[in-house]
């Protein structure tokens, strides 16, 4: 019997995938296992498709045949048992549970050359801070020239989902490499774990983006604190989400704030952004025109509900009825992922214009698209950031050709490429970045 349950045990370690099932679709799931010299299991999740994909599992039990893991920063639970090679369960998120089969497999070698390798031409030290407004301590890594003297300081936001310090996703740590370009070019660099992410403390999934500014405003007061920093040159630069998060801020002339650097921003209200999104998505993963145009009405009404006033009750009942034309009975399954939608993190994010506060941004603004961007449409956003930013000679804003929402080079601008692409973030743009924050 302990031959055999040790068998099982070993038999955990690796990496799994499988397909979960939500309203018709598949969402592909790798799991990594790992177990060290100590007996300690730890893991990983990746969803395939998703740019934010790689979570950390707080929690890794295995017994006998069995394994439990838990990601409490997105309330992502799985209880699977071992038999004849596959592990079979059920996965359970807020009070969605679905059926998922895992198999072993051995990944693919990922090349990443321009993952930054120690030793470092520079210091780091792993910092704490809180926001000043609640209890949330948050994790990093700060990240300084050698040299003597004060120097430019920025913060770095990261996009949406629960996102490490250096945003790592599909095998990718962007945030790392644009820390180390850099530190070397005479930049001091603070990265953190998102709320709930790694080891910053709070619930992610009951947090919107009120709590991360806060958190932001939290990190730029420390970064201004540091003897390194010239305290009138003190920035952020946010990716994706983390840029509207950096907009928003100036918008509202916040303290601390000298200039932001934005990399692929929303720069419209979040319900349009929405709908192009899901619009560019539809059409690159081979939906045909009449498709197209039907999603996005059905898109349009659900987000137009879930901005609205309406009770939660009483928005689900619309949501149902509007989604019922065309897809006719839904599964439990297809119900809960409807639910998703009047999380208040979300209802609080749709409503979100932050047109209004690019309107009133007076300081020094650097933005980047990719040309190739399916998350945030290059030519709507920029074309509004442009429309809306009061005119400055010191802003930088510009369209990179080629370039994905990543910023890498890239085919199609698919979010299944990610992984494929093996530049982690063009070199260019990092170029631009840094000599336009020298420059302040």
């Amino acid at each position: 019997m302990f031959q055999s349950c040790l068998g099982f045990a070993q038999g955990m370690e690796g990496s799994w995938k499988g397909l979960l099932s939500i309203q018709g679709a598949t969402l592909p799931i790798v799991f990594h296992i790992k177990k060290n010299d100590m007996g300690e299991w730890s893991g990983e999740m990746q969803r395939a498709r998703q740019p934010t994909s790689k979570l950390i599992f707080d929690k890794v039990l295995v017994q006998h045949d069995s394994l439990y893991v838990r990601a409490s920063a997105i309330e992502f639970f799985f209880r699977g048992k071992l038999a004849a090679g596959k592990l079979r369960g059920v996965v359970q998120q807020q009070n969605k549970r679905l059926p998922l089969v895992l198999e072993p497999f051995e990944p693919a070698i990922q090349r990443r050359p321009q993952l930054p390798q120690p030793p470092y031409p520079y210091d780091t030290l792993d910092v704490s801070f809180g926001n000043g407004f609640d209890a949330v301590q948050l994790a990093g890594t700060l990240s300084f020239p050698k040299a003597h003297g004060k120097h430019p300081a920025v913060v770095l936001i990261t996009g949406s989902g629960p996102q490490d310090r250096n945003e790592t996703m599909e095998g990718h740590q962007p945030f790392k490499l644009i820390a180390d370009y850099l530190t070397k070019k005479g930049v001091v660099v603070l990265r953190y774990d998102e709320r709930g992410v790694g080891k910053s403390t709070g619930n992610y999934v009951q947090s919107t983006i009120g709590d991360f500014s806060r958190d932001a405003l939290g990190a730029l007061s420390f970064v201004k604190k540091q003897k390194q920093v010239d305290s009138s040159r003190v920035g952020i630069i946010g990716h994706s989400e983390g840029g509207l998060i950096a907009a928003l801020l100036a918008g509202q002339r916040a303290e601390n704030i000298d200039f932001i650097a934005l990399l692929a921003p929303p720069a419209i209200p979040i319900d349009s952004l929405m709908l192009l999104q899901a619009y560019e998505l539809g059409r690159i993963q081979g939906m045909n025109d009449k498709q197209l145009e039907q999603a996005k009405a059905i898109n349009r009404r659900n987000f137009a509900i879930v901005k609205g006033q309406l009770s939660d009750q009483q928005a689900y009942t619309e949501i149902i009825a509007n989604v019922s034309l065309i897809l006719g009975h839904l599964t439990a399954s297809q119900e809960d992922e409807f639910k998703m939608m009047l999380l208040p993190s979300y209802r609080y994010f749709m409503r979100i214009d932050p047109v209004p506060f690019i309107e009133k941004i007076d300081v020094p603004v650097f933005a980047a698209f990719g040309t190739k961007d399916l998350q945030v449409p290059f030519a709507p956003n920029l074309e509004s950031l442009t429309d809306h930013l009061p005119n400055r000679k010191d802003h930088f804003l510009k369209a990179y050709e080629g370039l994905n929402h990543l910023f890498q080079q890239a085919k199609t601008g698919s979010p299944q490429e990610y992984a494929e692409i093996e530049e982690t973030f063009n070199e260019q743009v990092l170029h631009d970045l840094s000599d336009w924050i020298n420059e302040r």
